[in-house]
């Protein structure tokens, strides 16, 4: 099983389009974009901008195979690399959104700059329905720290990326906004035969993507046994609070989706089952490293175009 997430192994792919079978990018507008950091990089172009993924590779293996230094890329050197592009592609989307929303360049957010196409009265509308004024307020009071109305840079990331933030408020706005995804009755909380229904299919086939250093028994749970596990307060339902263990199970942010990727890269490449990536298994399975930027080339996260330099910085 593939991850659903299209994961960057490459920073490179960031501004690559799949063409023939091969990766390509436009070398010319890379050129003149980036003229300090072009030189780099571009011994691993060829004629068309083809990247030529027999040396890219060979040198992200010689870059990630630090700890120790053993011709093999362990779990751990892998998903260490996998996680932090995906911090870097936080950053450098949140950078790009807030340079569109922060009108009077200040250096923070708004909520009347973030819902700028709003008007006065729209924007005080207490609508809380997914995507409403009132449902932008609430996540915005909760990433606001300081409560000083805007958001700096780090709140932003958190108010644009919920699921990966590790703000107390937010995630537990993330697991209200699941219960009420999934409340059949709503009586806000979920019943067993809603656990079963609608939570735990979703629960089970990302569990099986956590990190291979964590108890595998976990995910063997039945459905029934998990939600036991759950329901701490033993009262045959669950609350948004006790959804805390699997949220990132039931709505992966982009760090999960490293974590997964990085199973997922070893589950394909690795022949022997050793636990580890030689050079040589990473060439012959580099469509794993690479297929997932091509099959979502089209994707919506366009800010990714500005990313693909990061690991030069």
């Amino acid at each position: 099983m593939a991850p659903t997430h299209a994961s960057l192994f490459d920073p490179l792919s960031a501004a690559g389009i799949g063409g023939d079978g091969g990766f390509q990018v436009d070398v010319e507008a890379l050129k003149e974009a980036f003229p300090g950091e072009w030189k780099p990089v571009e011994e691993f172009f060829g004629e068309g901008g083809r990247l030529n993924v027999t040396e890219r590779l060979a040198y992200l293996f010689r870059i990630l195979d630090r700890a120790p230094i053993d011709g093999g890329l362990s779990y751990r050197e892998l998903e260490m690399w996998n996680v932090r592009q995906a911090f870097d592609r936080l950053i450098h989307r949140t950078e790009a959104r807030m340079m569109a929303h922060d009108a009077d360049g200040d250096g923070a957010v708004t909520l009347r700059e973030f819902l700028s196409n709003l008007s006065d009265q729209e924007l005080e509308s207490n609508n809380t329905a997914h995507g409403k004024p009132g449902w932008w307020r609430e996540q915005f009071v909760n990433v606001d720290a300081d409560g000083n109305g805007s958001l700096n840079h780090a709140e932003f990331s958190d108010f644009l990326h919920p699921e990966d933030s590790t703000n107390a408020k937010v995630q537990l706005w993330l697991q209200k906004e699941k219960i009420k995804e999934m409340d059949e009755d709503r009586d806000g909380k979920l019943s067993f035969n809603e656990f079963k229904n609608r939570v735990y299919d979703i629960y089970k086939n990302y569990a099986e993507f956590e990190s291979a250093e964590e108890d595998e028994s976990q995910h063997k749970l039945n459905a029934e046994q998990k939600f036991e596990e759950l329901d701490v307060d033993k009262d045959r339902f669950l609350t948004a609070e006790e959804l805390k263990p699997i949220i990132h199970n039931l709505h992966p942010g982009e760090i999960s989706y490293a974590k997964y990727y990085t199973k997922y890269l070893m589950h394909e490449a690795d022949e022997n089952k050793d636990g580890k990536l030689t050079l040589l298994e990473m060439l012959e399975h580099q469509y794993a490293f690479y297929s997932a930027v091509v099959e979502d080339s089209n994707s919506d996260d366009n800010d990714d175009d500005d990313y693909w330099h990061d690991e030069l910085r």
